[in-house]
């Protein structure tokens, strides 16, 4: 129905461009309650205002970021008029790497389409920031056994 679409905002940069005045989440467990407000923004259409809530938490430079936003939302207004309206939202997957990185994977599913988004953490010294935000329609590697 709609291509392919990958967008990945500035994933696994440096430790040195890491922004040292973000904001950080404690620990994983509340980066859950973040993820969930932006994919039910995004749901509602508003991915502007999605990214705009996740930006204090910010690992990376804001620039690129605030790019990758502006461009999800056009993408996403695309997305909205040939699919339709967001059906649900899932936490899908959880994903560690040790106590350094953290991701959490999420399905969007419209009435014939999904798309799955991915939110990225990474924890230098206190706290958890944010370090990428991507999302596909290749659903591909969220299939398990069954």
């Amino acid at each position: 129905m709609f291509s392919t679409r990958y967008l990945l905002v500035s994933l696994l940069m440096s430790v040195l461009s890491l922004s040292a005045n973000a904001d950080t989440l404690p620990a994983p467990d509340s980066v859950e309650p973040k993820t969930r407000a932006f994919m039910q923004q995004v749901a509602d259409g508003r991915v502007a205002e999605a990214y705009s809530g996740l930006a204090p938490y910010l690992g990376v430079s804001r620039e690129p970021f605030d790019a990758s936003a502006r461009e999800a939302d056009s993408y996403f207004r695309k997305v909205h008029d040939r699919a339709g309206k967001t059906l649900d939202t899932v936490r899908v997957r959880r994903e560690a790497i040790d106590d350094h990185f953290y991701r959490e994977t999420w399905l969007q599913k419209f009435s014939e389409a999904a798309m799955a988004w991915q939110f990225t953490f990474y924890r230098a010294t206190d706290g958890w920031k944010l370090v990428g935000v991507s999302y596909t329609t290749d659903i591909e590697s969220l299939y398990s056994l069954y």
